[in-house]
């Protein structure tokens, strides 16, 4: 469940200066977002962006959950009807989202659908939803299974999948796994507010300003490269009711939005688990999260009311 995302990125890029060498930058649309890739000193950019665009268009194609798929069947297709016949973008997400579920003990739940929804309704009117509406929601979550066979998909149970919280680190990754199938090295790839992946600038690195949540400025600032990042924050999607932030994030467990933190951004390798992974922590207690993150072997840093409150001990390698 994740995210209506716009250019502009949590981690903002202070990018450091350089002799004059050859830059180029493109720019698409695909899941909600503008994304955005630079390359520093490539032979046949243009071509290669296209590729990279085509990746993010073809698990656009088949995530979305609020219309229709047009030439193939989606998310949305698949909550209607219950049962239908999926290719393989949506058979790899829906797979990989069940993955993620075990992984996190459901703090990532793909079949959150529903709930999403009225949160995000409710949100938008600046109010809360019912407790019992929340504790019914939770029970259909609960009772939600689905099942593939071959190309079909069956949703059991009157759940909603919501891949939101995935698919676009999932398709970053396709994307990062192709410029090194092609050893592109020399690259930023910035696909919104929750996905980014670093190669090098010219060899070196990128300077990187994690933005605050609710103010202007920097919180912290990393330097890396050959590395992705990826955040959850309730930057662009918040609600400020009663004196206290409410986002689009929701707690699996409890169907609440989560408040514990303004931000998680989590450095690593692989963009699909770092999308799940931000997802799922930005619910879990600090203890909790530390102790996941950890066996993980994954650095991350968390800010509240716009200030960092706790960083791994190996992100002290990228100051």
């Amino acid at each position: 469940m994740k995210k209506v995302l716009f250019l502009v990125f949590l981690i903002g890029l202070l990018l450091i200066s350089c002799n004059s060498n050859h830059q180029e930058t493109y720019n698409f649309f695909a899941m909600d977002t503008i994304i955005s890739l630079t390359f520093y000193n490539v032979d046949d950019s243009k071509e290669i962006a296209k590729e990279v665009e085509n990746i993010y268009l073809k698990y656009d194609a088949v995530a979305g959950d609020f219309t229709s798929g047009r030439n193939v069947k989606n998310v949305y297709d698949l909550n209607i009807e219950r049962s239908i016949n999926i290719n393989n973008e949506l058979k790899e997400l829906i797979n990989f989202a069940l993955e993620m579920k075990e992984k996190t003990a459901g703090y990532y739940n793909p079949f959150i659908g529903r709930l999403t929804h009225l949160w995000k309704d409710a949100l938008a009117a600046e109010k809360l939803l019912a407790d019992d509406v929340i504790f019914e929601e939770l029970a259909v979550m609960q009772n939600t299974s689905i099942t593939i066979v071959d190309s079909n998909a069956t949703l059991i149970g009157s759940g909603n999948l919501d891949l939101g919280g995935i698919a676009k680190g999932y398709a970053t990754n396709k994307a990062k796994e192709y410029l090194d199938s092609i050893s592109c090295h020399g690259y930023l790839l910035n696909a919104g507010f929750s996905n980014i992946v670093l190669g090098d600038k010219f060899g070196d690195s990128f300077s990187v300003g994690l933005l605050k949540a609710t103010k202007t400025g920097y919180f912290y600032t990393l330097n890396l490269k050959n590395k992705a990042i990826g955040t959850s924050s309730i930057r662009e999607q918040s609600v400020l009711i009663d004196g206290k932030y409410y986002s689009h994030l929701l707690n699996a467990k409890t169907g609440y939005p989560a408040t514990d933190y303004d931000s998680i951004s989590i450095i690593g390798d692989d963009s699909a688990i770092l999308d799940a992974y931000s997802t799922a922590c930005f619910s879990m207690p600090i203890t909790e999260l530390k102790a996941f993150l950890a066996l993980e072997n994954l650095d991350f840093i968390v800010s509240k009311d716009n200030t960092l409150v706790y960083k791994s001990l190996g992100v002290d390698d990228y100051a």
